[in-house]
């Protein structure tokens, strides 16, 4: 029988409530373990023994080496309500659960709304017999059990009622046959395949562009071979641009979740599991990089080379004030690198020049809005990077400066060098180009120190209608140039 509250069962009987999947949409466990790895990858010669010593002694070594803070799980609003509910009413709410003790007191010192917290110790597992055996020797009388798990079977069978919990709906029929009364807790629809697309960041694909820019000034759009060769190394990027997004993210779990945008990302939402972004991370880099090296060893290289500077980023380097942006430029340039090389092409100083210093700018500017947006007061600095507020007249000068440089580079290259070749039938129209970027550049960096520009530059450039029409400009210059 499904029941749509608790107010028919007796107020003597307590509320038993997991953590893993059922207060938290996510595991404690799993998140604290890649966290371990990723922010310290030395602590493998750890975790690896402690794995032979048992499950528990393992969730105790992990708590032991980084401890989720509990203020940054992802808690159920609707279980949450649920358990003030029966509060207020009188009954006594227990968080019982497998996860180490530590993290269970963690819990209750930022909710303070159990009445008794119990977890695993590490030399008991509190999970499935054990946490029923544990409930039954302290309630003999009964206990409503809210769980997630095929594990907690066992556990809703000898349950005054059994509460089914995210994940737990999977479980229902075999509720069913326990002739218990259960009671359904919802969460709020969402589409995977749209948190997919979301967690994928489709969106920052037009940044992979780039590795169109070489095959354009090559002047080989016309053959077949090569414009296939682009697109197929376009998508493979992508997919390996995607699996790094994925990286960022499971590396700045804490951090996304407290952050005022960021908090919305599918991981750190807890929409996708710590363990579904590490297969579909693995999965995307594999698919990618057999693509890249069916190509050319010389671009699967140079993506691997993207790979390796984009996990140290994530890792470290993006928490160094200006050396991060710097890599960020050094990524988009490696783009356009690998544009050159799946057609092998020479590689351009002026262009990787260019591109380096453009893209530093671009960097740059985003970072000066979140330094802008800083308190004035204090000596606070932004989460999980190395600026405060009194850093702005720098992120703007040097963001200003390198930005005029590579529109320099831009006029010297056209000047010296493609407007003397015989490549451009009207190479006058070429002009046109850096005049467009300069003024789209100025226009970036004043809505930068306005504090209105909310997007990654290279995303707003999409969006915006003024950008749009520069770049139209751009394009149809190009276009009468060689026509």
């Amino acid at each position: 029988m499904q029941l749509s509250d608790l107010d028919a069962i007796n107020l003597n009987i307590p509320l038993i409530i997991d953590l893993d999947g059922t207060l938290i949409k996510t595991d404690s466990l799993h998140e604290g373990l890649i966290s371990s790895l990723l922010n310290n990858p030395a602590s493998i010669f750890r975790l690896a023994p402690a794995l032979l010593k048992g499950r528990s002694f393992f969730k105790h070594t992990v708590t032991d080496i980084f401890e989720m803070n509990a203020d940054v799980f992802c808690y159920r609003n609707s279980l949450l309500c649920l358990i003030e509910k029966e509060k207020n009413k009188g009954r006594a709410v227990l968080l019982v659960t497998a996860a180490n003790h530590k993290i269970a007191n963690n819990v209750q010192e930022h909710l303070q709304l159990f009445d008794k917290v119990q977890g695993s110790e590490s030399q008991v597992n509190l999970k499935g017999k054990n946490k029923l055996e544990w409930l039954k020797t302290n309630f003999p009388e009964g206990f409503i059990y809210a769980g997630d798990h095929k594990a907690d079977l066992p556990i809703w069978r000898e349950s005054v009622t059994a509460i089914l919990v995210g994940q737990g709906k999977r479980q229902l029929s075999e509720v069913k046959k326990l002739s218990v009364p259960y009671m359904i807790i919802e969460d709020e629809p969402f589409s995977k395949v749209r948190e997919w697309i979301k967690q994928l960041r489709v969106h920052q694909w037009a940044k992979n562009l780039l590795i169109f820019v070489p095959l354009l000034l090559a002047h080989i759009v016309t053959n077949l071979d090569a414009i296939i060769s682009t697109f197929v190394t376009f998508f493979s990027f992508c997919l390996i641009a995607s699996a790094t997004y994925i990286i960022n993210d499971l590396c700045d779990i804490e951090s996304d979740r407290r952050h005022r945008t960021k908090r919305f990302r599918p991981i750190a939402l807890g929409t996708i599991s710590t363990q579904e972004a590490v297969f579909g991370g693995i999965f995307l880099l594999l698919v990618g990089g057999i693509t890249l090296a069916s190509i050319s060893w010389m671009t699967f290289l140079t993506a691997v080379l993207y790979v390796i500077v984009t996990i140290a980023y994530s890792f470290k380097l993006k928490r160094i004030p200006l050396l991060d942006v710097a890599i960020i430029g050094a990524l988009f340039t490696i783009r356009v690198i690998i544009g050159s090389t799946v057609n092998n092409l020479p590689l351009s100083p002026w262009l990787n020049s260019f591109s380096a210093l453009f893209f530093f700018s671009l960097a740059l500017s985003k970072r000066h809005v979140e330094v802008m947006r800083m308190p004035a007061t204090g000596n606070n600095f932004i989460e999980g990077r190395g600026y405060n507020h009194t850093d702005w007249p720098l992120t703007l000068s040097l963001g200003v400066a390198s930005s005029i440089s590579s529109i320099v580079i831009m006029m010297l290259f056209l000047t010296q060098e493609a407007m003397v070749s015989s490549k451009y039938a009207s190479p006058n129209w070429l002009l046109l180009e850096p005049a467009c970027v300069f003024l789209w550049t100025l226009r970036i960096w004043l809505l930068s120190h306005r504090k209105m520009l909310n997007d990654d530059p290279v995303i707003f450039a999409v969006k915006d209608k003024t950008s749009l029409f520069l770049g139209v400009i751009v394009l149809i210059s190009f276009i009468f140039a060689n026509y």
